[in-house]
């Protein structure tokens, strides 16, 4: 019976002991977790809005490489976000509530975006998430649309567990670089387009270079095209029509 109770009793005190170490090593890395997260928030925003360092052009990025591979100084990039980034939260009327009911990202009565500006103080962009589903799970995403909302500016995937070399390469540049410039007029007016964006098998153009509603999808990943379709056909018109009604409030904002 002592035996017994001995090896309970060692076993309570084996398991409180690493305990112990689990939190406190999570205590310890908790802040620089969350720093590190945040920083790549911050990544995935610059990613988005078409702010590099200073010594880097999109245009050499290799087709393959992600957000994460652009070497940025976290000094620089948090200098940016406190002159270039200015995030907001608007009030959403009755009109656009309908949008809401399969959207759990955003609270009933506001969205949060964040808005943009130039070198100069002036506004260039808006931006906001977006949450799909893929093949395997959830697509979460940052947009930045142009000030006049008929383009897009960009968007980085921040959120993805889709098949490697397949729909996971919507991480990458190559793939990212479709939307640069989309062309978001199929969303405005009073009799918006029944599908504003579509996708491709294949485009000989970039839409910087000629801009269109169409995205080049990825070979073999057509689940995972057709739930970043959708997420963009339901999520975009939602904050587009969001800014539009708030146009007075936003430009009280410095």
């Amino acid at each position: 019976m002592n035996k017994k109770w001995f090896a309970i009793f060692f076993m309570i005190l084996v398991t409180a002991f690493f305990i112990t170490i689990l939190s406190t090593v999570h205590e310890i890395s908790k802040d620089r977790i969350q720093e590190k997260e945040q920083i790549q928030f911050y990544r995935s925003i610059s990613y988005a809005s078409r702010i590099f360092p200073e010594d880097i052009k999109e245009e050499n990025l290799p087709a393959s490489s992600t957000t994460a591979d652009i070497d940025w100084n976290e000094e620089n990039l948090l200098e940016i976000f406190q002159n270039r980034i200015r995030f907001v939260r608007l009030p959403i009327v009755s009109s656009t509530k309908q949008l809401l009911e399969t959207r759990g990202s955003f609270t009933s009565d506001s969205a949060d975006i964040f808005i943009v500006l130039n070198e100069n103080g002036e506004r260039e962009g808006y931006g906001f998430p977006l949450r799909g589903k893929g093949l395997w799970g959830t697509i979460r995403a940052i947009a930045v649309v142009s000030s006049d909302l008929t383009r897009m500016v960009g968007i980085d995937f921040t959120e993805q567990s889709e098949t490697p070399g397949l729909g996971a390469r919507i991480m990458e540049s190559g793939f990212k670089y479709h939307f640069r410039g989309l062309d978001l007029s199929g969303f405005l007016g009073e009799h918006p387009e029944e599908k504003p964006i579509e996708m491709v098998a294949r485009k000989e153009t970039s839409n910087l270079a000629y801009s269109t509603n169409r995205v080049e999808a990825i070979t073999g990943a057509t689940q995972t095209c057709l739930g970043i379709l959708k997420m963009l056909n339901t999520d975009l018109p939602f904050y587009l029509d969001v800014i539009q009604e708030n146009e007075r409030l936003i430009k009280t904002i410095d």
